[in-house]
């Protein structure tokens, strides 16, 4: 899953940041609404943080634009604003949850995955695939409940193609998906981990390449 988290205060944006690596999530990081906006405008995310007070543009403004252009990316706000007022209208616009600050960490990653957890995934954090089943909160794949293990990039590669079932994927595509904007990372390096998926989930999966297009995981 790829997140981009808004947030002008440094120290509590690589915090915040450090906590989502380390559960596995993909995040770009901005501490500039106008760089917000812009990464909104050219990439595609499943989760976006945001910060309200936010320089150049604020934070309602981004919330405001992106329901108007019928955006339905979920977000959590993250913000001093802590009045009720504020928060009411954060919910009011478009927001899907509201964290005042100062917060724990691991609160947000709570946050997180319930709003992935109902906008992505049915409200479960099992998703079943024939004999494995993937859990969506401590990112842990398993088969005949043994845990199999993946590096981050396949695990990451895998849930892409989970979330997308019998959709064909770009290689393009699915580097926008598992990378940041610093991650410098080749698209022909797909063909490496679909590979390496293809031997450890040996009879488990299906995935397909489709010459000159991309991949798809069909459901068997």
């Amino acid at each position: 899953m790829k997140i981009l988290l808004l947030e002008d205060n440094e120290t509590l944006a690589h915090g915040v940041l450090n906590k989502l690596l380390q559960n596995g999530y993909v995040v770009d990081l901005f501490f500039d609404g106008a760089e917000g906006q812009y990464a909104l405008n050219t990439s595609t995310y499943d989760l976006l943080i945001l910060d309200l007070g936010l320089p150049n543009i604020d934070g309602i403004d981004i919330i405001k634009k992106l329901r108007n252009s019928n955006e339905n990316i979920p977000i959590l706000i993250i913000s001093a604003r802590d009045k009720l007022d504020q928060r009411i209208l954060g919910l009011d616009i478009g927001a899907d949850d509201y964290l005042c600050k100062p917060f724990e960490l691991d609160e947000v990653i709570a946050r997180v995955q319930a709003l992935l957890r109902r906008t992505k995934y049915k409200s479960s954090n099992k998703i079943k695939y024939n004999d494995l089943i993937f859990n969506t909160n401590n990112r842990t794949l398993l088969k005949d409940d043994k845990y199999i293990d993946l590096s981050k990039r396949e695990l990451a590669i895998f849930e892409y193609l989970l979330m997308n079932l019998d959709v064909v994927l770009s290689k393009e595509n699915i580097v926008a998906h598992i990378t940041s904007f610093d991650d410098d990372f080749n698209p022909v390096a797909v063909e490496t981990y679909i590979s390496r998926l293809r031997k450890k989930l040996a009879y488990s999966i299906n995935i397909k390449t489709v010459r000159g297009l991309g991949y798809i995981l069909n459901k068997k």
